[in-house]
C-alpha cells in the first residue's frame, strides 16, 4: 500500500513539473515612425513633395489653358457660324481627354514611384532588423499598429532607427 501510494504521489509529483524554460523574446517597432524620421525616409519624401508639386504646376497650367480656351470660344459664339463653333469644341473636348489621360499617367507613375520607394526602404531595412535580432536574441518583430498594449521596454524603434541612420543614407527612386 505505501509503494502504490509513493508512486501515485510521484507521478503526480513528476506531472506537475512540466514547465517549460524556453524563452521567446519579442520586440516591437513603429515602421511608419523610421520610414518618417529616417535619413534615407526624409529624403524620398522630400523627392516625392518635389515630383508631387512639378506635377500639380503642370496640372494647374493646363487646366488654365483649357479654362482660357473654352472662355474664348464662348466669347466668340456670337461672332461665329454654329459649325466653327462645334468644331472648336470638339478640339477643345479632344484636348481635355488627352490632358485627362496625362493627368492619370502622372497619378499612377507618381503612385508606383512611392510604392517603390517604400518597398525599396523596407527592404533595405530587414537585414538591419536580421542583424539586430540575431545580436539581441530576439524572436519576433512585430510592427506597433498590430500592438494594443505593450511595455515600452520591448519598444525598439530608436535603436532600429539609430541603425538605419548609421547603414542607409539614400535610396534612389527609379
Amino acid at each position: 500500500m505505501k509503494i502504490k501510494l509513493f508512486f501515485i504521489f510521484f507521478c503526480f509529483l513528476t506531472i506537475g513539473i512540466n514547465t517549460a524554460y524556453s524563452e521567446t523574446k519579442i520586440a516591437y517597432i513603429d515602421m511608419e515612425f523610421i520610414f518618417n524620421n529616417s535619413i534615407a525616409g526624409k529624403k524620398i519624401t522630400e523627392t516625392l513633395n518635389a515630383i508631387n508639386k512639378d506635377n500639380q504646376k503642370f496640372f494647374d497650367k493646363k487646366e488654365d489653358e483649357l479654362k482660357k480656351k473654352e472662355l474664348k470660344i464662348i466669347s466668340q459664339r456670337n461672332i461665329l457660324k454654329k459649325t466653327q463653333i462645334e468644331e472648336q469644341l470638339k478640339k477643345l473636348q479632344n484636348e481635355a481627354n488627352t490632358y485627362r489621360n496625362q493627368k492619370a499617367q502622372k497619378i499612377n507613375e507618381f503612385n508606383q514611384k512611392k510604392i517603390n520607394a517604400t518597398d525599396q526602404l523596407f527592404k533595405s531595412i530587414e537585414p538591419i532588423l536580421i542583424d539586430y535580432s540575431s545580436k539581441n536574441s530576439i524572436s519576433i518583430f512585430l510592427q506597433k499598429k498590430n500592438i494594443v498594449i505593450g511595455k515600452s521596454e520591448l519598444n525598439k524603434t530608436t535603436q532600429i532607427l539609430e541603425l538605419v541612420n548609421q547603414k542607409i543614407k539614400k535610396i534612389e527612386l527609379n
